[in-house]
C-alpha cells in the first residue's frame, strides 16, 4: 500500500465542529492544520476529550502519529 499524504481536512472531519475555541484558535480548521503541523495536541480540544468522541480521538491520533 502507498502512503497518503494527510490533509487538514482528512483531520478536521473527525474533531467535533463546534468552533468553540477553548483550544486557542478561531474555528476547528485551524485547530486541524496545528495538529498536522503538531504546534497543537489533541488535548488542546475540549469537546473531543468528551467520551461521545473517543473513536474520533483515536482516528486523529491515527492520522498524526
Amino acid at each position: 500500500m502507498v502512503d497518503q499524504e494527510i490533509s487538514v481536512f482528512d483531520i478536521y472531519e473527525y474533531l467535533p465542529h463546534t468552533n468553540c475555541k477553548n483550544c486557542g484558535e478561531n474555528n476547528c480548521m485551524a485547530f486541524a492544520q496545528k495538529l498536522l503541523e503538531g504546534s497543537k495536541t489533541i488535548g488542546g480540544c475540549a469537546p473531543l476529550r468528551e467520551d461521545i468522541f473517543e473513536n474520533n480521538r483515536k482516528k486523529i491520533l491515527e492520522l498524526i502519529k
